[in-house]
């Protein structure tokens, strides 16, 4: 039974895999900057959450664009538009997939956050302590809309 889950769900699980993996490089990215902005510079935890965990939100686009998911998806988009008199105009703008990646991660910032201000800020638990907990609730928020709405195969 077990096997046979395997065996059907292999890409998945190996997605999975892969995605832990990034998960936890972008978590030492993540506490290294916040511990940097907090404890070296004294910045507040959650001024130095949002900067360390953008600078972890990065790494993975980068790590789980090439790696994990093995898709081609563009930082930005070129769109041809042609104007009257034979003009043409090529406005540059963020891609779709990369403001879907944005948006889910976003949603999972505000998970971290939350988490870290209540956990470290009221609750008094360590930095450290609060940041992996936190990271936990924003890691199944960040799996599932990257599986759902980023990296999706697209039909041929």
């Amino acid at each position: 039974m077990l096997k046979d889950f395997v065996l059907k769900n292999r890409k998945n699980l190996g997605h999975f895999v892969k995605f832990m993996v990034v998960g936890v490089v972008n978590f030492l990215v993540d506490y290294g900057v916040l511990t940097l902005l907090n404890k070296a510079v004294g910045w507040p935890l959650v001024i130095s959450n949002i900067i360390s965990y953008s600078c972890g939100v990065i790494n993975s686009f980068i790590l789980n664009r090439y790696w994990t998911f093995k898709m081609k998806l563009r930082f930005f988009s070129r769109y041809d538009l042609t104007l009257p008199k034979g003009r043409s105009l090529h406005p540059v703008f963020v891609s779709p997939d990369f403001m879907k990646f944005i948006f889910v991660n976003l949603v999972s910032l505000g998970v971290n956050t939350l988490s870290v201000h209540i956990l470290g800020d009221l609750y008094g638990l360590p930095t450290i302590v609060a940041k992996l907990v936190a990271t936990v609730f924003s890691f199944t928020v960040n799996f599932a809309g990257n599986k759902l709405l980023v990296f999706t195969e697209k039909p041929r």
